[in-house]
């Protein structure tokens, strides 16, 4: 299970506990993370400052939701966007950088094939 590149990747959520289990998983499966948002805003902050391979966000944050950021973000940089959302997705919505739409509670291996998908682009 995961890939044999090392993404650098940032995670945002507002909620801390889901921040910590990205912040355990993605090592394990060999990837770093650069960088944790608890809001949109901190997202485009840390995207911008860090340069990561790979986003995993949240839709409804604080201060700047997901989608809003994502669109910040792909107005200056390329980087793949991972949704992990309680909530189904809304397919009026579309972003070129938005690669995968994933429905919490999210297992090791769904993120693991996820992010295998994002690297093999």
């Amino acid at each position: 299970m995961g890939t044999t590149r090392s993404l650098r990747i940032v995670v945002a959520d507002d909620e801390i506990d889901i921040r910590d289990y990205f912040k355990t998983l993605l090592p394990r499966l060999g990837h770093e993370v650069v960088g944790l948002a608890e809001n949109g805003r901190q997202l485009v902050e840390l995207c911008a400052s860090e340069h990561p391979d790979l986003v995993i966000t949240d839709v409804t944050m604080p201060e700047m939701d997901g989608l809003e950021a994502a669109e910040r973000i792909a107005r200056t940089q390329d980087i793949p966007i991972i949704i992990v959302s309680a909530h189904q997705r809304d397919d009026s919505y579309e972003n070129r950088l938005i690669v995968e739409y994933l429905v919490k509670p999210v297992s090791m291996a769904e993120i693991s094939h996820a992010i295998d998908r994002v690297s093999q682009r």
